[in-house]
């Protein structure tokens, strides 16, 4: 399928508050999430949409969920490692197909 390199800046959630709160209470956000081990998410307290893209380890997308809005939940998908959220509308679909890998990930 190939690569693709994101051109938003993308930010490791490392510590346990980096990774509780997220985008939380944020009004906008410019930039892309990345929770290593990590197989589902929640969207509670946010405050807008935002794209969530599963992982397996080689950073080759499985699957995208587009628009996940505020207080719900994306649950486990099948051989995931990581999760990228992504504010809706920064990214287009070509970039997250199915299959491609993702470039520049740490």
């Amino acid at each position: 399928m190939g690569n693709t390199k994101l051109g938003i800046p993308i930010i490791k959630a490392e510590t346990f508050w980096e990774r509780f709160s997220g985008f939380m209470f944020k009004k906008s956000a410019n930039y892309a999430l990345l929770f290593n081990n990590c197989k589902s998410i929640h969207t509670c307290f946010m405050r807008f949409d935002v794209d969530v893209v599963y992982l397996d380890k080689s950073n080759r997308v499985l699957k995208v969920i587009k628009s996940l809005q505020p207080f719900k939940v994306a649950f486990l998908v099948k051989n995931s490692a990581s999760i990228l959220e992504i504010p809706s509308n920064m990214t287009n679909a070509e970039e997250l197909a199915i299959g491609k890998k993702i470039d520049c990930l740490f």
